[in-house]
């Protein structure tokens, strides 16, 4: 039985798929649906690879052993890491207005985290997107060296310190782990979709089967067996290739068929007919260079939006971009520096290269928080904040007044930090809703400050209010249960959700419930004296992130008024039949007020500043602009008197 694997041409062809079909899927156009699945064949073959590697070793003690095997993988990824990192966060820090979630995350890449900081970013709804974190693709780094971290002490203790040559115990180790990490992997899709994705734990099974194919073929390199991999390995690769077309609400069957597929490929060896076409001399350059190219592909794509003017933002221009990147760090950075010795001692070669990420780490760090203190005045004009601190406590409102069921609870002081009382003879705007209430706050602040009015606003992202039949959410009820007792005769309950699907093609959601239950709570305001206001939807533009548009270049986000004004009619109209059956409710129509029936267009700016925080939820100076149509509403509709 041999241990040792000679240099395999194919594998390299099949990180080439995998890159390629990575690339293909985060290019605009987003050419594979699924191509995201490269990414789990690359932890198949990183299983296989590795384990090679690592039972090629001499058996010795563990620190021998663990330390020889951290500092190839240290020589291995981190220089080129180290440089894409240091020049992507430089273009960050001068060019992306909210740069801290992505310097965040290439600092944790640096050590092996960034799928941990991504995680906890994914669980927080006000984090911005990943679309435009210049380091979210640094995850699968994180679970790969998470996982070289635990597996040699692993593959130690079932092997290594054994009398014997066979692989048993470890292969039945890893498949118990591998077993449980998939039951895992299948059991969190669904509800906990971040912890599926990103944890090292719930990813283990992918490696695993890399490294049990490889305890396999070690056992037996040629008869019946190794025939039967040749000729299925072809349709594996046409199946394999097919998988990255599958749509993506099928990703969780894609991903175990992907694993297994690239399994098959791996178990085969280089004299299949899929391993000649994965042997092309082009195909294994660019499986040669598929480490630069993942580290390069992703910066380039995110940070393009926002570098570039509209007419360079092609997948053609990103293409040409990220293979110079990659061909550059791929000979320059990451083979020479790979092979050369950099220390006498391995134990110093981790710290040295521990060491270099320390120092750019805190470089990085320093400049952000210079940077940040020298143009917080013009990123804050052009961008004005997404909220204003709370009154009067000057606390931070997603923090104070916001609840998600997680880490933002219901606190016996949350009501009163998130209340401003009224002048005398005033009324209360209490406001109630997901996100899109929350998006007010800049308005009602305004009109505390222009009448006097009371205001009260505790957002609750993703759970709208009235709630349906069977639904509910406890901090939402606990707040109205508190204020409800608090309204006077004149006050205003202002009610503010989502009434459009975020995804295109956008639609109306069904409203049918919710609008009984509105009813509901309008009878039952009615019968306190106390108005409803109802908010109609505001524009739902198309880009993904407000960062990729551009002052200079007015139509780089515009929306055709009259793509999306059938839709808000829709809406209005069920609202306005709420309206005319109940005597207490007002609607204000947010589309017509920022959005007239006579512009062809709407912006998401006024020439000047942004007024919008992302494709549907206003800023805090966009938010301040609605208060003079709200007012001219409230007087319109009667709910507010003539003297108020």
């Amino acid at each position: 039985m041999t241990r040792k694997l000679s240099y395999r041409a194919d594998i390299d062809g099949l990180r080439a798929v995998a890159v390629l079909a990575v690339i293909a899927a985060h290019l605009p156009e987003n050419f594979l649906p699924s191509g995201f699945l490269g990414v789990d064949v690359f932890f198949a073959i990183s299983g296989f690879v590795v384990t090679a590697s690592l039972l090629n070793q001499q058996r010795t003690e563990l620190a021998r052993l663990y330390v020889g095997f951290l500092s190839r993988r240290v020589k291995r990824l981190l220089p080129a890491l180290a440089i894409c990192v240091a020049v992507t966060g430089v273009v960050v820090l001068a060019t992306d207005p909210f740069p801290q979630h992505s310097i965040q995350t290439g600092l944790a890449a640096l050590f092996g985290f960034a799928n941990i900081v991504l995680f906890f970013f994914e669980l927080d709804y006000f984090s911005p997107s990943s679309i435009f974190n210049a380091f979210t693709h640094t995850w699968s780094l994180g679970v790969e060296e998470q996982f070289y971290v635990v597996f040699p002490m692993f593959a130690w203790f079932f092997y290594f310190r054994a009398n014997t040559d066979s692989f048993k115990a470890l292969a039945g180790a890893m498949i118990v782990g591998g077993l449980v990490s998939v039951v895992m992997f299948g059991w969190l899709y669904e509800d906990h979709q971040a912890a599926a994705f990103f944890l090292m734990p719930t990813r283990i099974w992918e490696l695993g089967v890399g490294a049990l194919v490889f305890l396999g073929t070690r056992r037996r390199q040629s008869g019946p067996l190794q025939g039967i991999f040749r000729r299925l390995a072809p349709f594996a690769l046409v199946a394999l290739i097919a998988c990255f077309f599958v749509p993506e609400n099928y990703a969780m069957p894609a991903t175990l068929a992907a694993v297994g597929l690239a399994g098959l490929l791996l178990a085969s060896d280089d004299h299949s007919h899929a391993a000649r076409v994965l042997m092309l001399p082009p195909v294994v350059y660019i499986g040669r260079i598929s480490y630069s190219l993942y580290l390069w592909h992703w910066p380039i794509i995110a940070l393009g939006p926002i570098v570039l003017a509209t007419a360079w933002r092609s997948s053609a221009v990103y293409v040409v971009a990220m293979a110079i990147a990659a061909v550059i760090s791929f000979h320059w950075v990451e083979k020479p520096l790979r092979y050369r010795a950099w220390t006498t001692r391995r134990g110093l070669d981790i710290g040295l290269g521990l060491g270099c990420n320390l120092v750019l780490a805190a470089a990085l760090l320093f400049v952000m928080v210079g940077t940040g203190a020298n143009s917080g005045s013009a990123t804050a004009a052009l961008h004005p904040p997404s909220y204003l601190p709370v009154m009067p406590s000057g606390k931070s409102h997603v923090l104070t007044c916001a609840l998600d069921g997680g880490s933002r609870t219901f606190k016996p002081d949350t009501v009163s930090n998130c209340t401003v009382p009224p002048e005398p003879g005033m009324p209360t705007i209490w406001t109630m809703g997901d996100s899109h209430s929350g998006h007010l706050q800049g308005m009602l602040y305004e009109l505390h400050d222009r009448l006097g009015v009371g205001v009260h606003l505790v957002e609750t992202p993703g759970w709208s209010f009235p709630f349906p039949a069977g639904k509910k959410f406890a901090p939402r009820e606990a707040v109205f249960s508190e204020i409800s007792a608090m309204f006077k005769p004149g006050d205003i309950v202002l009610v503010s959700r989502i009434f459009l699907t975020r995804t295109r093609p956008y639609s109306v959601l069904e409203l049918r419930p919710w609008l009984y239950n509105a009813t509901r709570l309008a009878e039952d305001l009615a019968r306190q004296g106390v108005h409803l206001v109802i908010t109609g939807p505001p524009p739902l533009y198309h880009y993904d992130d407000i960062r990729e548009c551009s002052m200079d270049e007015k139509e780089s986000c515009r929306l055709e008024r009259d793509e999306l004004a059938p839709l808000i009619d829709q809406v209005m109209a069920q609202l306005i039949e709420l309206e005319t059956s109940n005597s207490n409710v007002a609607i204000f129509n947010i589309f017509e007020s920022v959005c007239p029936a006579n512009d062809r267009y709407c912006y998401p700016h006024n020439g000047s500043s942004f007024l919008y925080r992302d494709k549907d939820h206003f800023n805090s100076l966009g938010s301040m602009l609605l208060a003079e149509p709200f007012v001219d509403m409230l007087r319109s509709s009667g709910t507010l008197t003539p003297g108020q």
